[in-house]
């Protein structure tokens, strides 16, 4: 047995062991040690830097911080690993190449190749591919790039694939690559630029050549490291080779059999999938087996070999029952602290994972949560602030998704949108975000906008038409707007005239429709700067700022611009190009949790251990062989098969069951879709049986019974209908003649307007729904009418469509649903122009949009009925007809016959005591409602019921309403019943039945 080679099994805690092996002489026995700096003496290389911070925190402990510690570096293994430890002069002249450059000369190759007109069959897209489809594009290429150069596979392999045994997708896209491969390398060599896996390499290579030199026959010992990277592993190669030189295998099976250590390294067996498989290949670029490695860590309770066999390969799974009969004694033992938890989606997932770390924390244990999965990740830290428990992902963020990110997305859209509303408050809100002005300013204004200003606001304003609306608000407010003062009116105009000033390179970028990459990039490190300056000059830095500005000085250093990217793709391209960055927690929440990546997690020791995200596609991760190259094609030139992932992911699942205590955890269904459990999962209890497998889950059901008790009540006592008796005198006097059927159907909504006064706010920034549509079509046509255009004049139609585009441009910002909505109105136009000329014949006077009143009594008691009519007509007889048009639903018959369709008669009862503006009294001759709607019946006309004349309507109404409004409105002992006769037929939520909680009280179904 070689002395240079050893392993640390799964189930032990990988670092506790390697120090006290390398302190009890285990490792490196010849070494003397002596004197107060023998251990200084030993060099020690770890994967990440976490693992390294984590070995230095174990010895002090163990040495009481009494002796000088090894010399402890971290040996980078890939791109999201901690890298480097090298500071040799050769080495300063490497000039790395960013991947933010790379990225753009592919996708500008990547341009090019879609949007060529005369390729477009041959390069095969359905549709030319978006900026921010490009850019994914060309990340994965970068990847199959870095393949390539970490394995070390030439780019001239590619001529080892004949294309006419490709089919003609991947014909395609080896002929791009190879304009890729032959255009990538000379433009590095033009800019003086290495890959970073080519530099890594080379790092490694230098390393290698001087270790001898370096240490001579001092300890060298390299753990936690599987060789998985050529270059590593001829590195960890030179180190077992010194005098003193070991390695340390993470969780290597020392029980593997020479049979089926030869079984993973046969090429045609395909075990890229096994754990075991990495090390394997390093065994054998080392010349060592099996039987050359010595276990380092003390005998456990067989958890060990358990896991072992459940991964074992599938020809070996036919010895499992004879496996599981020899390790039978061990198996309640091993398995005695394993619990699994099977939660119904992913958000109960997340919450169960919360508790089960907050009974350990209460139980003073460590806990580790491993998420593979950030989505997931984010989820858990939400729920665990329940508990006041603040832990960070210590994998990080992107870029995009941090604050300073999320600071540059925001003015981009901001720019993008001209200002619209939605943006504006957004920005607003961004705690960084002060334009020269203290943040509690910033935060009073932006609650002036959204109260004054932004309501019900939507379209493209841009500054100017912000101004517009500020100026509007403060001289002619809208009912339903909060009044704005002089002094809040010349605040926003100031910090509207501060935004423009600053963000003036932005707004000039966009407004040419396609923003430059590079002057943006260029101007938004001097731009963001002043946007989050206050007023004392001082600077709100938002997490990720130090990262950001790198990163745009590093874009801005290039000279590479896409040319397809226009205004409205190009935040979700520059989201996506500052994805690949991560931003790190400013400092660890607390110590006693912690939530990892698998790479993070890697040789880490608590006291409880949980997996999250056990799902298929999340651990492991789909093996997708990405879009540019088969899994047969990879194979041909020598790259890993996609496979490769998955074995790397059940190494992780191995080391991660190395805790006291250990949760499996995953999710029944993710998203909308079900959701199969891992595959190590399934193997793990398929091996350990079910009636294991049952005791695994009982451990958990205090667990589950917790997620849906936390958020339970134990009686539910739904709200009941609310019955508010105000005093009379606080209760209305003044009523619109459509607030007349709300008082007949949900006196509560007046109680709630009138005597509490709440007014709804209009949606943000919302979009155009059928209300909308409604109210333009009623403006249309009456603006029509009111500005005296003759119905039969032969350019009726035309000035009727001009009034329509004029009125129609406030829906700009939905160019496509203006447009429908245009076309369906020519039609509405038309129908109602014939119905002007050819059935309106008896009319004389045509008064459009016309406001009245009329001073009324009830039981004594003044009271004023005023309101708006669609159209009020005089007729040749010296009557008026009151037409009410609906683009909605008319009122049923049986609702005017039983009095609870007021609006018309009420109109006719103003128009009666002579209320309408420059109107005569007059009686009313009919009621009519004329529907609108595109389709075969555009226009439809519906009489009152000829039961009754149309005066006779009138003083029945008056006479029933009065008698009603005689107990609603001026007695105190009668209740504002909510919803007192509801339509039925009612589909849409009234605008006060959340505060009166009408879901939890109100029937469900007509029937009752």
């Amino acid at each position: 047995m070689r002395r240079s080679l050893y392993s640390i099994a799964p189930d032990a805690p990988f670092l506790k062991v390697l120090a006290s092996r390398i302190l009890d002489g285990t490792l490196a026995p010849d070494w003397p040690r002596e004197g107060p700096f023998w251990l200084s003496d030993i060099t020690i290389y770890l994967p990440t830097k976490r693992a390294r911070l984590a070995l230095i925190d174990i010895f002090l402990e163990r040495l009481g911080g009494a002796a000088l510690l090894p010399n402890i570096y971290t040996l980078g293994e890939s791109d999201e690993v901690e890298n480097a430890f090298f500071a040799e002069p050769d080495l300063t002249a490497t000039n790395p190449v960013s991947k933010t450059e790379r990225t753009l000369f592919l996708a500008r190759l990547i341009e090019g190749w879609a949007h060529t007109a005369e390729k477009a069959q041959q390069v095969g897209f359905a549709s030319p591919p978006s900026a921010a489809e490009i850019l994914a594009m060309a990340q994965s290429l970068g990847q199959l790039l870095d393949d390539f150069l970490t394995e070390e596979i030439d780019y001239h392999q590619l001529s080892q694939l004949v294309p006419e045994e490709l089919a003609e997708n991947w014909q395609q896209s080896l002929n791009f690559i190879k304009i890729v491969t032959d255009n990538w390398p000379p433009y590095l060599e033009e800019r003086g630029l290495q890959e970073v896996a080519t530099v890594r390499r080379e790092k490694f290579a230098l390393a290698q050549q001087t270790l001898k030199m370096r240490y001579g026959d001092k300890p060298v010992i390299a753990a936690g490291s599987t060789g998985s990277v050529p270059a590593n592993a001829r590195f960890l190669k030179e180190i077992s080779a010194l005098p003193n030189g070991a390695l340390v295998l993470p969780g290597f099976d020392t029980s593997m059999s020479v049979e089926d250590y030869s079984f993973l390294l046969e090429p045609n067996n395909k075990a890229h999938a096994h754990p075991q498989y990495g090390m394997a290949l390093l065994l054998r670029r080392l010349n060592a087996g099996p039987a050359d490695v010595q276990e380092l860590a003390p005998v456990q309770q067989g958890r060990a070999e358990i896991l072992h066999q459940a991964l074992a390969t599938a020809e070996n799974t036919a010895q499992w029952h004879a496996q599981r009969e020899k390790l039978s004694d061990q198996l309640e033992t091993a398995t005695d602290q394993l619990s699994l938890l099977a939660m119904p989606n992913e958000a109960m997932e997340s919450r169960a994972i919360a508790l089960a770390t907050r009974e350990a924390l209460a139980n003073n244990k460590s806990v580790g949560i491993i998420a593979p999965d950030r989505d997931q990740a984010r989820q858990i830290i939400a729920e665990l602030h329940r508990f006041d428990i603040s832990v960070d992902d210590s994998a990080g963020v992107p870029l995009n998704q941090s604050p300073a990110g999320r600071l540059v997305r925001q003015l981009l859209q901001l720019v993008q949108s001209e200002f619209s509303a939605i943006d504006l408050v957004g920005l607003l809100l961004h705690s960084s975000v002060c334009f020269g002005r203290a943040r509690s300013e910033i935060s009073a204004l932006r609650e002036v906008l959204d109260l004054s200003i932004l309501r019900g606001m939507r379209g493209k304003p841009g500054v100017a038409g912000l101004r517009k609306a500020v100026q509007a608000a403060f001289e002619n407010p809208e009912p339903r707007q909060r009044p704005l003062s002089e002094d809040e009116a010349a605040a926003l105009i100031a910090l509207f005239d501060d935004m423009e000033h600053m963000l003036a390179p932005l707004i000039e970028a966009f407004a040419s429709g396609k923003p430059s990459l590079l002057d943006i990039a260029r101007a938004m490190p001097t731009l963001a700067d002043k946007v989050i300056h206050d007023d004392q000059g001082k600077p709100h830095h938002p997490h990720g700022f130090d990262q950001l500005s790198d990163w745009l000085t590093e874009l801005a250093a290039g000279s590479i611009e896409l040319s397809q990217i226009d205004s409205a793709q190009f935040v979700s391209a520059m989201a996506l190009l500052m994805s690949p960055v991560s931003v790190r927690p400013l400092e660890q929440a607390r110590h006693d949790v912690q939530i990892w990546g698998r790479v993070e997690a890697r040789l880490q020791s608590v006291d409880l251990i949980i997996l999250a995200g056990l799902n298929e596609g999340v651990w492991p991760e789909d093996a997708d062989p990405g879009p540019w190259m088969s899994r047969g094609m990879k194979l041909a030139v020598g790259l890993e098969p996609p496979e490769r992932k998955v074995g790397l992911a059940a190494h992780d699942f191995l080391l991660a069951l190395n805790a006291p205590q250990v949760v499996l955890s995953y999710a029944q269904r993710r998203g909308t879709s079900p959701a199969d459990p891992s595959r190590f999962l399934k193997r793990l209890l398929a091996f350990v049986g079910k009636a294991c497998e049952e005791t695994l889950i009982a451990r958990t059901a205090h667990i589950k019974a917790w997620t849906t008790q936390i958020d339970a009540v134990k009686q539910v006592s739904p709200a009941e209908r609310p019955t508010p008796r105000p005093p009379a005198d606080l209760r209305p006097r003044r009523l619109s003649i459509t607030e007349i059927e709300t008082l007949l159907r949900d006196p509560y909504a007046i109680y709630a307007k009138h005597v509490l006064r709440l007014k709804p706010l209009d949606p943000l920034g919302a979009p155009p729904d059928f209300a909308e549509r409604g109210n333009l079509i009623h403006d249309v046509l009456g603006d029509f009418i009111a500005d005296g255009h003759d119905c039969a004049a032969p350019d009726a139609h035309d000035q009727l469509m001009a009034l329509a585009q004029k009125a129609y441009e406030r829906l700009a910002d939905v160019a496509d649903r203006r447009d429908i909505w245009l076309k369906r109105f020519e039609a509405i136009a038309t129908a109602f122009l014939a119905h002007e000329t050819t059935q309106n014949l008896h009319i004389a006077v045509r008064n459009a949009e016309i406001r009245g009143q009329a001073s009324l009594e009830i039981a004594g008691v003044p009271f004023t009925l005023h309101g708006r009519a669609d159209r009020v007509d005089q007729t040749d007889a010296g009557k008026v007809e009151i037409v009410d048009f609906k683009t909605g639903g008319v009122p049923a018959k049986k609702d005017m016959e039983n009095f609870m369709a007021p609006q018309l008669p009420m109109a006719g009862l103003i128009a009666r005591q002579g209320g309408f503006e420059e109107l005569e009294r007059a009686d009313s001759a009919a009621f009519r409602y004329i529907k609108l709607a595109h389709g075969p019946d555009t226009l439809s006309l519906t009489n009152f019921p000829s039961k009754l004349e149309a005066d006779d309507w009138v003083d029945q109404y008056w006479e029933r309403f009065s008698r009603f409004a005689e107990l609603m409105l001026l007695r105190d002992d009668v209740a504002m019943v909510a919803q007192l006769n509801p339509k039925p037929e009612q589909r849409f939520e009234g605008a006060y039945d959340h505060l009166a909680r009408a879901k939890e009280w109100a029937p469900e179904g007509e029937d009752e």
